[in-house]
């Protein structure tokens, strides 16, 4: 089994989705508490919360799933570096290990 995966792509999605939490979850909220909906303050207050709650868990899940991503792109790299050892690589190491 084969999996063809473009690092700079893996790369490129991980800082974008890093990104787009680190932005989200710096959006300015303080001007939320000044809600004056007249009877309905107390409503539109707790709708706006949730809101903002809602917000910093996606923040928060894209942030941690461009980790996530990053780490993927990493273990790729090393699998495939692992891969392009041959077999007179590996002897290599083996007698120059043996030699010491």
């Amino acid at each position: 089994m084969s999996i063809d995966v473009d690092l700079a792509v893996l790369g490129t999605i991980a800082t974008d989705l890093t990104d787009a939490g680190t932005t989200l979850s710096g959006i300015d909220t303080a001007g939320s508490s000044g809600v004056d909906a007249g009877p309905m303050t107390a409503v539109i207050a707790s709708m706006v919360a949730q809101v903002i709650d809602s917000a910093a868990n996606v923040a928060d899940g894209l942030s941690g799933t461009g980790t996530l991503v990053g780490l993927s792109r990493e273990y790729y790299q090393r699998a495939d570096a692992d891969a392009e050892v041959s077999l007179e690589d590996i002897r290599s190491t083996m007698q120059e290990e043996g030699g010491r």
